[in-house]
């Protein structure tokens, strides 16, 4: 009763004749505005006169006023037909104002009208992108319903699939949950990996519910999609649960007993007080537990080299020096693979000390 009696009175004491002859006198920028005061002053009046007001209507402040309330009055396809004579970046900004607006009279049918009116456009235009927040079922309905067909476009499917786990944040898990537990395609399951990023967010109970379902489904994942869960774990600061992978994510070339087996060179060199060049390489198997990935192995093996390899050769000749490491950068299937690898390693640390001779010393294993 109350709206009624403000709308009663709004429509009293607003002049419709003047407003229209205030927007025949307004410039293109300025005329959004006035027209947004029409349809608040008389609504039929300012509906039947959209499709006349938005062939002068610009972009900007006053022309987002504009598109929702003629919306809200019921004209869109007024606004419809307009967006879609927009250039791109004009296309595109009023898009994401509206899905922003999703809370406004109307703004919601909008766009699922819009959907079921120009179809494919929809999605070829990216219409879609302006619904990260607009959380109305109807629209949730219909990004989920755009899911069900993959099609060729591939790019435009991860986009809608980032921005549906947006939409309904938290309660797209289950969803991604369920996509990713029968994916095989290793491209769609590291998006669907991705995608749990955006559906939590910030949100920490999200979060943990994302976590346990990576953690359960990772050994069923192709191995893109393992490097993918890494970086997704890591990003929500989930070290352990990330570094685990690693076991995962290499498997198939665990030894016998589980773990993984890396390769470390440590080159000591040193130009002595006497100006004579040494160099001791030394040459050392990693078991690795399948808790550290092939980018970590180093930093992570340097405590045990420090304390095991007699490391020093610039000091016990009195002169100037480095010590610097190299480890595989992938584990290895076997011994005979990682015989291999130490061999063309020597030769290209061979190759920057020309004409000395290495010292090569062969450690014990290194356990991690």
């Amino acid at each position: 009763m109350l709206l009624s009696l403000l709308l009663s009175a709004h429509a009293a004491t607003c002049d419709m004749k003047a407003l229209t002859a205030s927007f025949d006198a307004a410039s293109p920028a300025g005329s959004g505005k006035v027209f947004a005061e029409m349809a608040a002053c008389d609504p039929a009046a300012a509906k039947a006169f959209a499709p006349t007001a938005f062939k002068k209507i610009l972009s900007g402040e006053g022309g987002d006023a504009a598109l929702i309330a003629a919306i809200s009055i019921g004209a869109p396809e007024a606004v419809r037909s307009w967006v879609l004579t927009r250039e791109p970046d004009e296309r595109s900004s009023a898009i994401k104002m509206l899905g922003a607006s999703c809370d406004k009279t109307g703004v919601p049918a909008f766009f699922t009208g819009t959907a079921k009116e120009v179809g494919d456009k929809f999605w070829a235009e990216g219409w879609y992108t302006g619904l990260a927040s607009c959380r109305d079922p109807g629209v949730q309905e219909l990004l989920r319903a755009a899911l069900a067909t993959r099609g060729a476009d591939r790019a435009r499917y991860y986009s809608i699939l980032g921005i549906f786990s947006q939409n309904l944040g938290k309660n797209a898990i289950p969803f991604l949950r369920s996509m990713l537990e029968k994916e095989t395609d290793p491209e769609v399951a590291t998006n669907v990996v991705s995608a749990f990023a955006d559906a939590a967010g910030s949100d920490a109970e999200a979060r943990r519910a994302a976590i346990a379902a990576i953690v359960e489904l990772a050994p069923r994942l192709p191995e893109q999609a393992v490097n993918q869960a890494r970086i997704t774990l890591g990003g929500w600061g989930a070290e352990a649960e990330a570094d685990a992978l690693a076991g995962i994510r290499y498997k198939t070339v665990a030894q016998a007993n589980g773990t993984l087996l890396y390769g470390l060179i440590v080159v000591d060199s040193a130009t002595c007080k006497n100006g004579d060049v040494k160099v001791e390489v030394h040459v050392a198997q990693i078991a690795e537990p399948g808790r550290s990935w092939p980018d970590q192995v180093q930093e992570r093996v340097k405590p045990s080299v420090e304390t095991h390899f007699n490391l020093g050769t610039a000091s016990r000749c009195k002169g100037t020096g480095k010590v610097e490491y190299r480890s595989s950068p992938a584990p290895f299937k076997d011994a005979a693979a990682f015989k291999a690898w130490v061999d063309e390693e020597l030769k290209a640390v061979e190759k920057s000390f020309s004409g000395v001779k290495l010292k090569r010393i062969d450690e014990d294993q290194i356990v991690l």
